[in-house]
């Protein structure tokens, strides 16, 4: 299936269920370098300007980040530099997302994140999340597979395998606890028991844990 053309560096993007590639820019800490990743069941390589040349078996990807922007890759390599860090490498471009993350999502299991809803139809909650700094407002919706959070400044979407639990301390709020942090929600209308058992026990189901 071709997406069209990069005007960046002139390359053409296809994709399949087994193998893509794309045109995207390695962020350096200073400036960047334009480059061709490509995507298969043996993982992840980058080529790129000035000898920036690099391949990630799914086995080496500590986590992989789809970003609206891009995609960040976390990997298990110190940074010397930096007291044993991990190094993060930031790649940014207009990516195939939504078939990335499907393809992913067979690849890699709660190392997968995304910063983006995809779309996704279900069940909605109008919520605020609680920030460290400040809240956003925004949609909470409760698909087949995953649960998204659309608002105007972020999106995300976890998998309900990436959800560890949901709890409610009252009827105007709302906890996902995810492998990589915790979201809290003030929900604008009231949530039932009725339907907060409902989801809990739809979360639980899909996961395996309840038959």
């Amino acid at each position: 299936m071709a997406f069209g053309k990069a005007a960046a560096v002139g390359l053409i993007l296809t994709f399949s269920i087994t193998a893509a590639q794309f045109p995207v820019r390695h962020e350096h800490l200073r400036k960047g370098c334009h480059g061709l990743m490509t995507v298969d069941d043996a993982g992840i390589r980058f080529t790129g300007e000035s000898g920036h040349q690099w391949m990630w078996r799914y086995d080496d990807i500590q986590r992989l980040t789809l970003l609206p922007d891009g995609l960040r890759i976390l990997t298990y390599q110190d940074r010397k530099l930096r007291l044993g860090a991990d190094v993060e490498l930031r790649f940014s471009g207009k990516l195939p997302a939504e078939e990335l993350y499907r393809h992913w999502s067979a690849k890699l299991d709660q190392r997968l994140i995304a910063e983006q809803s995809f779309g996704l139809e279900g069940e909605t909650l109008a919520a605020k999340r609680w920030g460290a700094i400040q809240g956003h407002e925004g949609t909470l919706i409760f698909g087949q597979d995953a649960i998204a959070w659309a608002a105007p400044k972020e999106n995300r979407r976890r998998r309900y395998l990436d959800i560890i639990n949901i709890s409610s301390s009252s009827p105007f709020q709302l906890t996902l606890t995810t492998f990589e942090k915790q979201f809290d929600f003030q929900l604008k209308q009231p949530l039932s028991e009725d339907r907060y058992n409902r989801i809990w026990l739809d979360l639980e189901r899909k996961n395996g844990r309840l038959q």
